[in-house]
């Protein structure tokens, strides 16, 4: 794609473990969301304004990374808000072993579309850990 950016687009969801509590507020506070467009990275506390630029007909692929760098981020799912979600960017979403391979990957529809679609990424902290966390960021697919 133009200006040296790749063509498909992969989102980086960074959790501060140390701190991280399982309510609404420090789930907030406590994960950043960045991708390898260019688009700024969402200031924490405010996963929910996060847009994330994708490419048409191109791959999107979400990954987890724990500030710590101990521990591990799972994501065990990433779903289209079924209602009021906006836009309708994505293709089937697939998700890999939550555990061995916890990447998820979609592919973009390949005709433009305008707007923000909004979804859902859902993850847990470590292997073995039960809590899941759930942050819902958007994304816009790049005019070009």
């Amino acid at each position: 794609m133009g200006g040296g950016k790749p063509a498909d687009t992969v989102i980086t969801l960074t959790v501060d473990t140390d701190n991280i509590k399982p309510n609404e507020q420090s789930i907030k506070d406590n994960v950043v969301f960045t991708d390898n467009q260019s688009d700024p990275a969402e200031n924490p506390g405010h996963p929910d304004k996060y847009v994330s630029t994708v490419n048409k007909g191109h791959k999107c692929t979400w990954q987890g990374a724990a500030k710590n760098k101990r521990d591990t981020i799972n994501i065990t799912v990433v779903a289209k808000k079924p209602v009021g979600g906006g836009a309708d960017i994505l293709e089937e979403i697939t998700l890999g072993d939550p555990i061995n391979d916890p990447n998820v990957i979609s592919t973009v529809k390949n005709s433009v579309i305008t707007g923000t679609e909004s979804y859902n990424v859902s993850f847990i902290i470590n292997k073995n850990d039960s809590q899941v966390y759930t942050v819902d960021p958007k994304l816009r697919m790049n005019p070009k």
